[in-house]
């Protein structure tokens, strides 16, 4: 499968090479270049939250907080030129100002100059001229995999994303952000008027510190095929997914199927592989969405370790219309949403081992997002109020181990994760 997978990537390659001369765009007339820019306030109240304190052995509370911060910023453009290819430059700025003992999860992003950094830079190619049917993409992406991780943060209706996107990418690519150095094949084919398929697949860097992979090298692979009845998800192919939220525009079911591999490298000395199934449903104002991942990691070190542990997400959430009478320049609406998602690893010393022998996460944790929000212009500009409730289970597991987020803060190490309610504005363009 990897080989064929390999052979297929060559041969786009030299089908590009093909291409008639007198076809390519070569001048700026055929470029159609456009900005991108995206801001996600956050004010927060965090009750509830507890360090571990080395010294007595006991958790001890932190004292309530209120936090402001930008959760995302994004910034960049796109450009077609001609209508065939594709490029897009987006960086970010993450967590400007955000107060470790927060309730929100997450890094910290602070000190006089707050750091930016490359999220997306990839170029796309349509090979199929007068068809969606197949496309090549490659630079440094997001492999794709599960619906949340491949959905725009700032379209999702849930105040945060699922972190169970988090641990999905910190099982394949070994970072929270997930972008990887990449290349693969997808396309977008209709099997009758009410029956799509979106087909994606290809191979990314493995796993690293940054430097190197280190001794052992074991690309990964990575694909998703996914089935819609009804409407398609969107009229063309494209990397990223649209907002579950479609505004009444679609009808649809969509479930995929997600699959990787990786063989055995340094982070892993056995491999990792990952399973798993995501879905959609529109009907109307109605959306739902959801995804649930098998990962399994491997080390094979002299003792053989094998994890697995599992992670999951649903939401939902209805548009209610309350545009005033005699409003001319779009609709309103109200969304009423709640989001459930966890992660479910280790809980036992035996399986904690085998966490620390194939560098993850042990502990489990479920948190619920419930909240409202407000569309002044669909898709673009929203308001939102939101409570977000943490839980958790360690089991034998050390207090200030390898654990999940409810469990632990970098720069910080053990907690128990406290509570918030938060306010959201959202500016998508």
């Amino acid at each position: 499968m990897n080989r064929l997978l390999l052979l297929l990537l060559l041969f786009s390659v030299s089908v590009l090479s093909a291409q008639d001369e007198e076809k390519a765009p070569l001048t700026f007339n055929d470029w159609k270049i456009k900005p991108i820019l995206g801001f996600q306030g956050w004010a927060t109240y965090t009750s509830g939250a507890q360090d571990f304190n080395l010294g007595s052995g006991q958790y001890v509370d932190v004292d309530n907080r209120a936090n402001f911060m930008l959760r995302r910023l994004r910034f960049g453009s796109t450009a077609q030129v001609g209508d065939r290819l594709f490029f897009k430059f987006l960086g970010a700025a993450d967590f400007v100002g955000s107060d470790q003992r927060s309730a929100t999860i997450g890094g910290v992003n602070n000190g006089g100059f707050p750091q930016a950094q490359i999220w997306d830079v990839f170029a796309q190619y349509k090979i199929t001229a007068n068809s969606e049917g197949l496309y090549v993409i490659g630079g440094y992406l997001r492999p794709p995999i599960g619906r949340e991780s491949m959905s725009g943060a700032m379209g999702v209706s849930s105040m945060e994303k699922g972190f169970n996107q988090w641990y999905v990418r910190q099982h394949l690519v070994g970072t929270g952000p997930g972008g990887s150095g990449g290349v693969y094949l997808g396309g977008l084919s209709s099997l009758g008027e009410k029956l799509h398929i979106d087909y994606r697949g290809g191979v990314f860097n493995p796993q690293s510190n940054a430097i190197s992979v280190g001794p052992l090298y074991s690309p990964l692979f990575a694909g998703r095929v996914n089935v819609m009845f009804g409407d398609r998800e969107k009229s063309t192919w494209a990397y990223g997914l649209p907002a579950a939220n479609s505004f009444g525009k679609r009808t649809t079911l969509a479930l995929a199927l997600n699959l990787a591999s990786e063989g055995p490298s340094s982070t892993a000395t056995g491999g990792v592989s990952l399973l798993g199934l995501d879905g959609l449903f529109n009907i109307g104002h109605f959306h739902a969405e959801g995804e649930y991942h098998l990962m399994n990691r491997k080390a094979d070190d002299g003792d053989v370790a094998d994890f697995s542990s599992v992670t999951y997400m649903l939401r939902t959430g209805f548009n209610l219309d309350v545009t005033p009478q005699g409003l001319t320049d779009g609709r309103r609406y109200l969304e009423p949403t709640i989001m459930v998602y966890g992660f479910n690893g280790a809980l036992t010393l035996d399986e904690y081992k085998n966490v620390l022998a194939t560098n993850y996460f042990g502990g489990q944790e479920t948190i619920v997002d419930a909240g409202i929000n407000y569309h002044l212009r669909p898709g673009r500009v929203r308001i939102g109020l939101h409570y977000v409730a943490f839980s958790g289970d360690r089991g034998e597991l050390p207090e200030d181990g390898r654990l999940s987020w409810y469990w632990a803060q970098a720069g910080i190490g053990g907690i128990q994760r406290g509570n918030y309610a938060g306010f959201e504005v959202i500016l998508n363009y």
